[in-house]
């Protein structure tokens, strides 16, 4: 078991580095619009993101568990998440000026993840509870849905950026590199979109594993995962709300608030069925 975690740490490093130099790139992109730039964060990304599953596989092997097993490994693939949901959004609009904001957040996730496991030393077995593949996609959804989200509030808060540039009359080398307002809140509202059916899905399937494996639906993480839902729900469909613009992406910065607690404190303190400890 060792020799995988310390595979899966070396591989975990490799990544950070590669994503590190993505960035790197990235931002040199946004500024000289280089075509080659672009080229190397695609190729340093995708080579990261390969070698990321390779490590997030080596952990799961380890645990003899799903590679999201305690709130490091859940980190580390998030991050792996955030590379993939960027991905898809990049080839969905094609559209790759916002990865100098974006791979940061597959950064921070991954370091910390590296961090609170250096060695996998907190490594923890498989629990026969918590198995199955009902499980499983349960919580792969629910990671999905928060990655989606984590991105839709960088976007969120590029898209005040851009607008506050043009009430400002302050144009920038940014705001000629950033795409369009009506371009960005395309790509929040797809990203957006991923988020709540990942998230409606997780906790559909959540319910049905509670119920069989709890005898009851009840947790209070599931109130929160449908408060965070009905809230970008708005987002989505704005006439609910007869907003636009600046409040529905000051609305996203807001739900992904709510998202950070139920990620982190609702999971490490409060609920007991959802709980990392």
């Amino acid at each position: 078991m060792m020799n995988f975690m310390w595979g899966q740490t070396s591989l975990g490093t490799i990544t950070l580095i590669l994503y590190a130099a993505a960035e790197g790139f990235a931002f040199a992109h946004l500024r000289t619009d280089k075509e080659s730039c672009g080229k190397a964060t695609s190729g340093l990304l995708l080579v990261g993101f390969l070698i990321h599953w390779c490590a997030l596989y080596a952990g799961a092997r380890a645990a003899h568990s799903v590679p999201y097993h305690d709130l490091p490994a859940s980190m580390s693939f998030f991050a792996w998440v955030v590379v993939l949901s960027y991905g898809i959004l990049v080839l969905r609009h094609r559209e790759s000026s916002t990865g100098p904001f974006l791979i940061p957040i597959a950064l921070l996730f991954l370091a910390a993840s590296l961090l609170a496991h250096p060695s996998g030393q907190a490594i923890m077995m498989k629990n026969p509870k918590f198995s199955g593949p009902l499980f499983a996609f349960h919580v792969t959804m629910a990671i999905v849905g928060y990655a989606a989200l984590s991105i839709s509030f960088v976007l969120a808060q590029l898209y005040l950026i851009q607008n506050q540039q043009i009430r400002r009359r302050k144009l920038g080398l940014l705001f000629s590199r950033l795409p369009a307002l009506d371009v960005l809140s395309r790509l929040h509202r797809t990203s957006v979109a991923i988020g709540v059916c990942a998230l409606t899905v997780a906790a559909v399937l959540g319910l049905i594993w509670a119920k069989i494996n709890w005898g009851t639906f009840w947790d209070l993480k599931v109130l929160f995962t449908f408060l965070i839902i009905a809230l970008y729900l708005f987002t989505l469909f704005p006439r609910w709300i007869g907003w636009g613009g600046k409040k529905i992406a000051l609305l996203s910065v807001t739900g992904f608030m709510f998202v950070l607690f139920s990620y982190t404190i609702v999971n490490l303190f409060i609920s007991h069925g959802h709980s990392f400890r």
